[in-house]
């Protein structure tokens, strides 16, 4: 299955190895340095069926970019790559943005197995939700 994946990472080596990796396993990847131009982005993405976020990004977080594209996209999966995943974990991160759509979270570094395992777990939550 090909996704159409946005990405939102503000550190450009982490977003261009992450980009890599998922176009090699042949989904399309728009990425945005940080959340506000991840809103922008998303707004020319007519079918979108991953995000994949840090948390701690300039001018827009994670957590706000998650809650806005929920409140245009419910049900929207969420995959958070992050080396600053809030202290309780997913638990403590779902309790901060809702519970609008299926949320993954992972920690950095993350290597090629683990994101595709990842990015798989959330195909499996599409298709649950299709």
């Amino acid at each position: 299955m090909t996704l159409q994946i946005l990405l939102a990472e503000d550190e450009a080596l982490v977003a261009m190895a992450l980009a890599d990796c998922l176009e090699a396993d042949g989904h399309t990847v728009t990425m945005a340095s940080d959340g506000r131009k991840a809103l922008a982005a998303a707004q020319y993405i007519s079918v979108l069926d991953l995000l994949i976020t840090d948390l701690r990004m300039p001018d827009l977080g994670g957590e706000e970019l998650i809650r806005a594209l929920w409140a245009e996209r419910p049900g929207l999966p969420v995959l958070v790559v992050t080396g600053s995943a809030p202290p309780g974990g997913l638990a403590a991160l779902r309790r901060e943005v809702g519970s609008a759509g299926p949320l993954l979270l992972r920690h950095k570094p993350l290597n090629y197995t683990s994101l595709a395992q990842a990015v798989q777990a959330a195909v499996t939550q599409i298709e649950v939700l299709r």
